[in-house]
């Protein structure tokens, strides 16, 4: 019986400094991520210039989470890599659309995908060296050894990826799946 009686606090003891961690982690994710919010509403607003545009391209990012199945942590990095490309909070929700469908198509994560998408953006898409591998490059259309502009790369990222475009609805249908509902939750 004493041995019964020692278990069960030793089991109870144990349990409870569990529930203590548990606790201790969640607060401690809570606090990384608002950190992380709390840097990128910075860093927004410096690349898009102004507190106003800077806080719409952080609407846009937040609005655009919460409908796909991304983690925010990828979202946040993969928006700043955005910004970089972007005029304006407006296109910076177009092309965390094209992003998100580049990423459900090819598999990759979305910070990855932004990463290359930025690539393609500023120098070309023979500048994202994943995208080759990946077969991007020749869903947009372009032919092996091929020199393409960053404007013809920016049509052809719209014309495939967003709008009406053969993969414009990937992200919306991963979106549907039992991990894109979990990771929305």
């Amino acid at each position: 019986r004493g041995n019964l009686d020692g278990v069960k606090r030793s089991v109870f003891n144990l349990r409870n400094a569990f529930i203590g961690l548990g606790v201790g982690l969640a607060v401690r994710s809570l606090v990384n991520t608002g950190k992380e919010i709390e840097n990128l509403q910075v860093r927004l607003k410096f690349l898009f210039g102004t507190a106003e545009e800077g806080a719409k391209a952080f609407d846009e990012m937040a609005k655009f989470a919460s409908k796909v199945p991304f983690s925010l942590a990828q979202i946040q990095q993969g928006a700043g890599v955005l910004a970089v490309v972007s005029k304006d909070a407006e296109e910076l929700a177009h092309i965390m659309e094209i992003t998100g469908n580049v990423a459900a198509v090819t598999g990759l994560d979305f910070r990855t995908t932004a990463e290359q998408i930025q690539r393609s953006l500023s120098a070309g898409i023979s500048a994202a060296d994943l995208f080759r591998e990946k077969g991007v490059k020749s869903m947009l259309g372009f032919k092996a050894g091929a020199t393409v502009s960053v404007e013809e790369t920016v049509e052809a990222f719209d014309r495939v990826f967003g709008g009406d475009g053969k993969f414009a609805g990937a992200t919306d249908e991963l979106a549907k799946t039992f991990e894109g509902t979990l990771s929305m939750i």
